[in-house]
């Protein structure tokens, strides 16, 4: 029988390296979830400001332009303008037919999405802003002001940050090594309980023949040696059975003759005395001899 074969030591090393960067890499994004949190937050990665009560003019690339006001929007009622410098007048309304995928986020305040301006080439906008009462018929003054955040600058910019690439890199190589490590585990050990239980079936089924070989030896007598010396085979007693026959009037149980026993010396007296000579004189031939 072939001893069990070893196993590579590489499958727990897999796993235990994907539970170390799986730890990492939660560690590491308790520490940049505050830096990830900041680019949906519009106070942070605004670029232009609109208020109320001032002539707000502005120079808007080309993008979609997500415009974001801190609190509740009811009270803000604003229309959105090209200009053209040229003729010195407005040139028509901006399109707000825009999507993506960036959406305003913050744990201490909430945003309200006042619009998404499609900006379809760099141009001059003029915002207009008319404050009204809100729902509550109470007046506030508008006075928090207009966010304005190009969403396809802030997704690039996400996307270029080497920390955050870091952080990502880690928690998903862990999230995968870790399963892949176990699974390889599991395998070799069903491998391993399947040998060691082939070995048990195998000792089980010749554990019958030891039993008959340990039960047939025995320690053969002087006259067994004897007989092997002078090169006779010992005699084997083969096992018969001996069942009475169902018949009362009938005996079926093979009877074992018995042996004659065969003993003394080859010389044996003679019978013939000098009052009983033999009848013939053969006797006589021999002693001349």
């Amino acid at each position: 029988m072939q001893p069990a074969e070893e196993h590579s030591p590489w499958p727990k090393r897999i796993m235990i390296t994907g539970l170390i960067l799986g730890f990492l890499g939660v560690i590491a994004f308790s520490f940049f979830a505050g830096d990830m949190m900041d680019y949906y937050d519009p106070r942070e990665v605004s670029e232009h400001s609109a208020e109320y009560g001032k002539v707000n003019q502005m120079n808007l690339t080309s993008g979609c332009w997500v415009v974001n006001v801190e609190g509740d929007d009811s009270e803000y009622e604003v229309t959105f303008q090209y200009v053209d410098w040229e003729k010195g007048s407005i040139s028509g309304d901006v399109a707000d037919d825009c999507r993506t995928d960036w959406q305003s986020m913050s744990t201490d305040v909430e945003f309200s999405t006042i619009t998404k301006l499609h900006i379809e080439e760099d141009a001059v906008v003029l915002v207009t802003i008319e404050c009204k009462p809100g729902d509550d018929n109470e007046y506030d003054g508008c006075d928090n002001p207009l966010l304005f955040t190009n969403s396809g600058d802030v997704l690039f910019d996400m996307f270029g940050d080497v920390g955050l690439w870091v952080v990502a890199t880690t928690c998903c190589t862990g999230a995968i090594l870790l399963p892949l490590g176990w699974l390889l585990v599991t395998i070799n050990k069903s491998k391993e309980n399947k040998v060691h239980i082939t070995q048990q079936q195998m000792v089980g089924a010749m554990a019958p023949y030891d039993q008959d070989l340990n039960s047939k030896e025995e320690i053969l007598t002087t006259d067994q040696l004897y007989k092997l010396v002078r090169g006779e085979l010992p005699e084997t007693e083969q096992e018969q059975t001996n069942v009475p026959s169902p018949f009362s009037d009938a005996d079926t149980r093979i009877n074992k003759p018995t042996k004659a026993k065969i003993g003394g010396s080859i010389n044996k007296p003679s019978t013939y005395t000098h009052e009983n000579p033999p009848s013939d004189e053969s006797w006589k031939n021999w002693d001349e001899s």
